[in-house]
Order: structure tokens, then sequence, then C-alpha cells
């Protein structure tokens, strides 16, 4: 459970939680995301029924909605409303600091920790891979994150319906835990004698 505070990395970007749904009551979820100019650009997806609302610290941003580019800096404010296809990527050479704010909250922690927890393992690949994990993901989060894959909504849970088990079978898990430090060996108390 994200707290205020806690930080998440992927590569050289950087996410800090403001304010988590615990605080709002589950209203909404705001965080601070600083990007380092885009590599690769982050699929189309859509919030079925979230909206995201941005704030531009400094940077620009470059936003894929409904396949219009729209290019922002720094001051400006815009919103994504539910259901619109979108993608967003900071066209660098600048770093973008921005604040974004997703309501209502459901699971957006969840799915931050855990899209960016696999990816900066190297546990999922920007293009998807390993495939068997996306179907536990897609299951996991579809009332808060859906890849525009062309496919009728329908039939994409269909065939994740069917591919999860294998997954599951494969060691895959719809959400993130992050590796655990080994356990420090306790130094064992010695006896006295008292002789």
């Amino acid at each position: 459970m994200a707290r205020p505070g806690d930080i998440l990395h992927l590569g050289n970007d950087r996410l800090t939680f403001l304010t988590t749904a615990a605080e709002t009551n589950g209203a909404y979820v705001e965080v601070e995301v600083d990007y380092a100019a885009a590599a690769v650009k982050p699929p189309v997806h859509y919030h079925p029924r979230q909206t995201e609302s941005m704030r531009l610290e400094s940077g620009e941003i470059h936003l894929q909605l409904d396949g219009v580019v729209h290019k922002y800096k720094a001051g400006d404010e815009f919103y994504i409303p539910p259901g619109a296809a979108h993608s967003m990527w900071n066209p660098g050479p600048e770093r973008t600091r921005m604040v974004w704010r997703t309501t209502p909250a459901y699971q957006t922690e969840k799915v931050f920790e855990t899209l960016w927890g696999l990816t900066n393992e190297g546990r999922l690949k920007p293009d998807g891979t390993p495939r068997l994990q996306m179907p536990l993901l897609a299951l996991a989060f579809r009332d808060e994150y859906r890849v525009v894959t062309g496919r009728p909504f329908a039939l994409d849970m269909a065939l994740c319906t069917v591919l999860a088990p294998v997954g599951l079978a494969c060691g895959y898990r719809p959400t993130y835990k992050p590796p655990q430090p080994p356990a420090q060996a306790r130094p064992q108390a010695r006896l006295q004698s008292t002789a």
C-alpha cells in the first residue's frame, strides 16, 4: 500500500506519491512524475472510468489523444477523460516534471507499483513481453488500465481468461512484490558461565 512520500523508479524516471487513495477515501490519488526523455513511446491505452488531470511543472510533454498529438509546456494544465485512447511522453532533451491526479483512485497505486516494479526489474518489457504476464495484468487492472489492441474488449478479456491459468502455472502473478533482502543472520547470544 502506497504512502505519501513513497518513490518508485523506472530507469531514469521517478514517481512520488503525494496523496494516496487512503487519504482521500478513494476519491483520487495524486503523484508527481519526473520523466527523462522517452526512448520508447508508451503503449496507447485508456482508463474506462477514470479522469486524469495533469499540471506541467517543468519541461515539455507530448500527449497523443484519440490520434491527435498535443504539445504542452511548463505551466500548462490538461486532462484526459474516461475512455479516451492516449499515450504520453517527454520528447526531451530536458527532463519533465508534472503533477498527475487520477479520479477516482480505484487501484491506481497498485497499477503504478506493479507496472513500474516489473518493468524496472526487467520482468516486463515495453513491448509487453513476457506474453503470459500480460493476461494476468489485464484481468487484475481492467477497471484502471486497458491497452488498445484493435480487438473488441470482450474478446481481449476472453483471451486473457483462457491464458491466465497458464501464466499462473508458469509462476507469473497479477501484482508486484519487490524482492526481499536476504535475512540477516542474527548473532547468537553467548551464555556466560558463572563458575
